[in-house]
């Protein structure tokens, strides 16, 4: 009898399917945002057997909990992090090179390789775009048309109208004022230009090239000779025509949609406004976001794969902006996915500007000083010069000197890591 009850609980044992897999994965959403994400989340599952368990993280201590779960061992296999957070797990060995996967390149392919820029040190990349921020110009053009304006898309059209809207009480304002995020403002000068925040082999500081400090002066001439607001509030100096030209995150159209009806037909987004450099126009702005990553101790790292690029796919992507949208007021996802952004329901001119934007712009580079210390240095530069009035080059070239001085200290203090990640990533080739 015994026998025959395991005979027949063998035999049940070996007619059932395969065990599924279940991937947890933490990531920065809404509760609103993880009720849809978890919906569309059912398609996956049924054409991959993956089952996935979601767990909301907070943004504002996003690095905490990813930090507190490397030191711990705590289980998760897919994670969203900022861009530039990515690197920094992963060169402290908290989270794989995402570069080991066979089809990595094939699939890296579908998203605007400047993004990048923040999420691979040597090589080595620690994760694939997700959600995107980024910024654009926007115009009344109700109000340029009044003047005898045509819409501005240089630098040097700016500061010839500039004269013009400021007699009639109006301005133009960059994104983030004199603010702890002005670093954002002072990048896009130097990117126009053709500078960045290193060399190219991240050994020393960029800040004092050439283009750079070009770039940087640039800057410093909006604000000290043309006057323009060094803090400003974007939507209620917009709609009331105080600002009839500001740069904005591509989120404040959806602001403008929903709380600005009566201003519709009166506006457009047009592309960050830009330097004509060599021939061409380059509106290189910033652009951030969200990237996922996969723990080094993750027990499913492919199937942690399989997840980013379905979850990454201009299908999936196209999804979760559509449904977002019509299911959230006011919600605007900006997928990370190049062909998706076309897809946004944003309109078809709205969407190609975004797309258009996004694949100009530049996010930033990594290097071993955390952004948030390399950042300070320009903006104790912005300070001195718009606050202070110091000349440009020489608060450019201190922060600059600042800026070495910690690169040296880093190189020493992440040479084991480093080493350790390329011998690895040799060894997985």
């Amino acid at each position: 009898m015994k026998r025959q009850l395991l005979v027949s609980i063998l035999v049940l044992v070996l007619s059932l399917p395969s065990f599924a897999v279940t991937i947890d994965v933490w990531l920065q959403h809404t509760n609103e945002e993880m009720k849809i994400l978890r919906e569309i989340t059912d398609k996956f599952t049924e054409k991959t057997g993956i089952e996935v368990n979601y767990t909301y993280v907070n943004p504002a201590d996003s690095e905490t909990v990813f930090l507190m779960a490397a030191a711990s061992g705590t289980a998760y296999d897919v994670g969203g992090v900022g861009s530039l957070f990515a690197p920094e797990l992963g060169l402290r060995g908290a989270v794989i090179n995402l570069a080991q996967f066979p089809d990595y390149e094939e699939f890296a392919a579908n998203f605007p390789p400047m993004y990048f820029n923040s999420l691979q040190y040597q090589g080595l990349v620690f994760g694939i775009p997700y959600r995107s921020y980024l910024y654009l110009t926007y115009q009344r053009t109700d109000i340029l048309q009044d003047l005898g304006i045509a819409p501005v898309t240089t630098w040097t059209e700016l500061k010839s109208i500039l004269p013009r809207l400021q007699a009639q009480g109006m301005n133009f304002a960059l994104t983030f004022g004199i603010s702890e995020s002005v670093y954002a403002d002072v990048n896009m000068f130097m990117w126009q230009y053709g500078g960045d925040d290193y060399n190219e082999d991240l050994t020393k500081s960029g800040y004092d090239s050439p283009e750079s400090i070009a770039g940087f002066k640039e800057f410093a001439e909006i604000y000290t000779q043309y006057k323009i607001p060094q803090q400003v509030v974007a939507y209620q100096s917009f709609t009331q025509g105080e600002l009839p030209i500001l740069m904005q995150s591509g989120h404040f159209a959806t602001n403008l949609e929903v709380s600005a009806p009566q201003l519709a037909g009166k506006w457009q987004m047009t592309p960050a406004i830009g330097t004509m450099r060599d021939g061409e126009l380059h509106i290189e702005s910033f652009i951030g976001g969200v990237a996922l990553v996969i723990s080094k101790d993750s027990k499913n790292p492919q199937a942690a794969w399989e997840y980013i690029k379905w979850l990454c796919s201009v299908e999936t992507q196209t999804e979760i902006t559509t449904r977002f949208a019509q299911q959230i007021r006011g919600n605007l996802f900006i997928p990370a996915n190049s062909e998706a952004i076309g897809n946004m329901p944003v309109g078809e001119e709205n969407a190609l500007t975004l797309r258009k934007q996004a694949e100009g712009s530049r996010a930033s580079m990594y290097g071993l000083v955390a952004p948030r210390l390399r950042r300070r240095y320009l903006q104790f530069a912005a300070e001195e010069v718009v606050l202070l009035g110091r000349d440009p080059e020489e608060a450019i070239r201190k922060a600059a000197a600042d800026h070495n001085e910690e690169i040296r200290k880093k190189t020493i203090e992440y040479d084991r890591f480093i080493k350790r990640m390329l011998e690895e990533a040799g060894k997985a080739k």
